[in-house]
């Protein structure tokens, strides 16, 4: 079966369009490319990846498909789009051409409304995605799981993908129980599914141990079940936090020990479901 990083990340770095990249975060704050991602995935014994966008413009996806295109460690692209645009489906039927787009993001833990993505207009488009069968990659903060019970309420038919466990404050292990209800509540939903991803960067990069990890891990695997989660590095962004290997190995180490008759899934199996890989 086919070994899959679900959410990774390349970028040629400048300090203008990366702005969230912190001058204290110098590991990243330079270029990344499917030439660096290679090898690491080669001796992580990952076959692909899933390019996920990093910056909201629509030159961000062009960008990530072309990369697609080119390199063949990429199975396919999560980009951007402005799904409030009134031409938002002619717009995908012109980006579907290209066989690698797979799905969307919008970068909701940035916008300071809560209830941005309760509009009409955003719901609207998040719709055309079901339309045309794509997915969508659902980006927030543990705060914002209240507001996103309330949308995915009204999407029972959209395939979406919760990106790095709704970010949960694991440095602090503040607001476990509010958290735990929220994604709890999420997973209620069959459509539903959850990257184990992202979680190295919410914790303390210079402190964590992995069991800082294990309750976190339990209450996801226990709310969507090993057939509804996968693994995603969010590299370069956990290089802040640790090497890939050891990275994957918070995930890989809790698998093995809980789910081992998951492992495949886990690990590239559900990816590949959800992503239509």
């Amino acid at each position: 079966m086919m070994k899959v990083d679900s959410h990774q990340h390349f970028w040629l770095y400048n300090a203008q369009e990366y702005d969230w990249i912190g001058e204290e975060e110098q590991v990243i704050r330079k270029n990344f490319l499917p030439a660096d991602l290679a090898p690491t995935l080669r001796n992580s014994n990952i076959d692909k990846c899933i390019a996920v966008q990093a910056r909201q413009t629509i030159q961000e996806t062009q960008w990530l498909l072309a990369l697609a295109s080119a390199h063949d460690i990429i199975a396919g692209v999560v980009g951007w789009i402005d799904l409030k645009a009134d031409d938002l489906s002619e717009q995908i039927d012109h980006y579907q051409k290209n066989s690698y787009l797979k799905g969307f993001r919008h970068v909701l833990q940035g916008e300071p409304d809560p209830n941005y993505m309760l509009a009409a207009d955003f719901i609207r488009g998040l719709k055309i995605l079901e339309a045309k069968n794509l997915s969508y990659d659902l980006l927030i903060f543990a705060k914002q799981l209240p507001e996103s019970v309330k949308l995915l309420a009204q999407l029972p038919d959209l395939a979406v993908v919760v990106d790095h466990i709704a970010k949960p404050d694991i440095a602090n292990h503040s607001d476990f129980i509010a958290w735990q209800k929220g994604i709890t509540k999420l997973a209620s939903f069959p459509n539903v599914m959850c990257k184990v991803s992202g979680m190295v960067t919410e914790a303390d990069v210079n402190l964590w141990r992995e069991s800082d990890f294990t309750r976190y891990l339990d209450t996801v695997f226990n709310a969507f079940g090993p057939d509804r989660v996968m693994f995603g590095s969010d590299w370069p962004v956990c290089l802040l936090g640790g090497e890939y290997q050891v990275i994957k190995a918070i995930v890989e180490n809790f698998v093995l020990q809980h789910y081992p008759n998951h492992i495949d899934q886990v690990f590239g199996g559900n990816a590949v479901q959800f992503y239509k890989l």
